[in-house]
């Protein structure tokens, strides 16, 4: 069994809204959320064995007020009480606050002691595990490909702002209006194909080894678990690899605080979670997954429902 939790978006701030302005985001009432689901699975039996964290722990709001530091410290603390490892993927709320290579110095940074990046390039923050016999996570880095977190002379970023701009011709590139492919935005990023490469690669020994596999990032990538201005960059690319191997039964991301969920034609299950910091105090969302041989079972709390996803 593992926890799974995501967009806590902790900032010590008042309420405030998303940037349509009717959206309401409880900045200070997500680290209380975060301290309800850190007591819930410190009280699982049998404990968990890790706790799956899928981006944006702390908010944009705090790189403005000075915060950062302070905030992502309480976040780690709150998570740190559990006595698992909890895995981190970087959203975008995670480079409003932070470079790149800020991020790998910090307990954000949960690549396994002596686990290896294999050919990924550069300072992808990407790695996979696998915590029992023919199970494997992966974990994804949906910023590789962005113009977040890295300095302008950066060729990864070159890269990225070329591409976003030939998709993007608004002023503003947060601007999806107009768009073809509204998912080209700054907020949003996408996987370098020295990434995709050592994805495919990783799936390819999996198959060999019958295992299992779970894939996480922040970013959804498939229309139907997310709308279509939360979508990868790229999201076609790093489907393509899953749909030509036979072992991921199910990719977990964030960002879409609504949350979304659908099963794929490839029997592979998307499943999108609903982010705390639009979830009302007296509600919360976070959930346990527990893996069986031919099923994972979630249960939910709050908004996340509890769902059975065969495989």
């Amino acid at each position: 069994a593992f926890g799974v939790i995501a967009d806590i978006q902790y900032a010590d701030a008042e309420d405030g809204y998303d940037f349509s302005g009717y959206r309401r985001r409880y900045y200070r009432q997500s680290f209380r959320l975060l301290q309800e689901a850190v007591e819930a699975w410190a009280a699982e039996r049998p404990p968990l064995a890790f706790v799956l964290q899928l981006g944006d722990s702390i908010d944009g709001l705090n790189a403005r007020r000075g915060e950062a530091e302070g905030a992502l410290a309480q976040v780690l603390a709150a998570l740190g009480r559990l006595q698992v490892p909890v895995h981190h993927t970087w959203g975008n709320h995670e480079f409003y606050n932070f470079s790149r290579a800020h991020l790998v110095r910090t307990g954000l940074n949960s690549r396994p002691e002596g686990a290896t990046a294999g050919p990924v390039a550069g300072d992808c923050q990407a790695y996979h595990f696998s915590p029992a016999a023919r199970f494997r996570i992966v974990v994804l880095d949906s910023y590789d490909l962005s113009i977040l977190g890295r300095e302008p002379d950066n060729p990864r970023y070159q890269e990225s702002l070329q591409l976003l701009r030939e998709k993007n011709p608004n002023d503003n590139l947060n601007s999806p209006a107009g768009l073809e492919e509204p998912q080209f935005v700054e907020f949003n990023g996408g996987f370098s194909q020295a990434q995709l490469d050592w994805f495919n690669e990783i799936l390819k020994f999996c198959d060999e080894n019958q295992e299992k596999v779970i894939v996480m990032g922040h970013l959804p990538i498939h229309p139907n678990a997310s709308d279509r201005v939360c979508l990868a960059w790229n999201y076609e690319d790093a489907l393509s690899v899953i749909h030509s191997h036979q072992s991921v039964i199910c990719f977990l991301a964030g960002h879409l605080h609504d949350g979304g969920y659908c099963l794929d034609s490839h029997g592979v299950h998307h499943l999108t979670l609903e982010g705390i910091i639009e979830t009302p105090p007296e509600s919360n969302a976070f959930g346990t997954v527990y893996v069986y041989e031919d099923k994972m079972v979630l249960k939910g709390r709050g908004r996340i429902a509890d769902r059975i996803m065969h495989f």
